[in-house]
């Protein structure tokens, strides 16, 4: 399964058919069909990465928590990490997702509301679920999103009110998308990393290459149980620890690189797709351009993932290739999505960070509340 498009109405503070694509819409070069871009199917690409930027309160993170709404109905066939998702908006949430799957493309629509008879509001029903499909040929290729031709998926099976008849389609529980937060408190459970590796790498040979990166003074970590781990330094001298003294023996750093790495090591062998909010704060702008790079790099992304994440740091930009896989967030009313390419005819070879710091697109700081902010600084 690959999304195509997500387009929603009702959700938190977004505006009215707030909408993210994964299709190009710029004319697709041969370099970019090799490092920039995915063909899941003959003709048919999607972004290998994703990009979201804009200023602080712009909706950033709102963005990337609508398509981890999104992954959770399509990993899960019902809502189960997203308690807040009627925060600032009671109306039901409708979401428009199309979709590829095994030769086919999909159009999925359902409408998601709260039980009001929960205690926490964290069971979510589905009403008025609609699914079609069209078996996808390259002459589809540029006119996925007419959906005129398709034919309805007809249900004819009982689910229970929070279960998504997506589960029909796809029979089993399958993770297909990963968010990361920017909350570094999800990276401390060393023993669900562990049990990750174990289920791509037997050996865990790839934790001691992994922990090299972050800390030269370790040469592994073994886990003697759910709260007991084994360090080995370099110098070959060991240390059993609890889980809490493994904390706090790592620095931040290596325990957040630890913890991300292992999502992206995920994501890369599985071909699930990983969602990193402000991607910025977890590592020193070299590791990042390397981590977006693995998603460019066919020999290395070989099942198809995509890397989708929100950042301020502009440079990091300067990587892609293409500009329509570069949407910028802003909110005055409501939140909006632009993207560089559609909205802005940019052109590629052109420093994408330079047109930020330009202020081109309308993102740079408030300079009156800086300067206001100043001026209380100076009394």
């Amino acid at each position: 399964m690959k999304l195509l498009k997500v387009n929603a109405n009702n959700f938190k503070l977004c505006a009215d058919n707030f909408s993210i694509s994964f299709l190009p819409t710029a004319i697709k070069t041969k370099e970019d069909k090799e490092f920039e871009l995915l063909e899941i199917d003959d003709g048919l690409y999607v972004f290998n990465t994703i990009g979201v930027i804009g200023k602080n309160a712009s909706g950033k993170t709102t963005t990337v928590e609508l398509l981890s709404v999104v992954y959770d109905l399509f990993s899960n066939y019902r809502i189960k990490n997203s308690i807040d998702l009627f925060k600032f908006n009671d109306k039901p949430l409708h979401l428009d997702i199309t979709f590829y799957h095994d030769g086919f493309i999909y159009r999925y629509l359902t409408d998601l509301y709260k039980d009001l008879t929960s205690v926490d509001n964290s069971v979510i029903f589905l009403k008025n679920e609609k699914l079609f499909k069209r078996k996808y040929y390259k002459t589809h290729a540029k006119n996925l999103l007419e959906y005129e031709e398709f034919e309805e998926v007809i249900n004819n099976q009982q689910l229970p009110n929070d279960t998504s008849m997506l589960y029909l389609l796809f029979e089993k529980i399958q993770l297909r998308g990963i968010y990361c937060s920017s909350d570094d408190n999800m990276y401390r459970n060393y023993a669900g990393a562990f049990n990750i590796y174990k289920t791509i790498d037997e050996n865990l040979d790839i934790v001691t290459t992994l922990l090299k990166i972050f800390d030269e003074h370790l040469d592994n970590i073994k886990m003697i149980d759910d709260n007991k781990f084994k360090i080995v330094y370099s110098n070959k001298n060991t240390k059993e620890v609890t889980s809490n003294e493994l904390h706090e023996i790592l620095s931040s750093g290596t325990t957040k690189g630890f913890g991300l790495f292992t999502f992206v090591i995920y994501s890369l062998k599985t071909g699930t797709d990983l969602i990193i909010d402000e991607i910025e704060n977890h590592f020193h702008k070299t590791l990042v351009e390397n981590l977006v790079s693995l998603y460019k790099d066919k020999t290395v992304n070989k099942k198809n993932a995509t890397l989708i994440f929100t950042t301020h740091y502009c440079e990091l930009l300067d990587l892609f290739g293409r500009s329509d896989n570069i949407y910028i967030s802003k909110f005055d009313k409501n939140i909006i999505l632009e993207n560089m390419h559609n909205d802005y005819n940019f052109r590629t070879e052109l420093s994408k960070s330079n047109k930020f710091y330009n202020n081109e697109f309308k993102t740079d700081v408030d300079y009156n509340a800086l300067m206001n902010f100043k001026k209380e600084l100076m009394k």
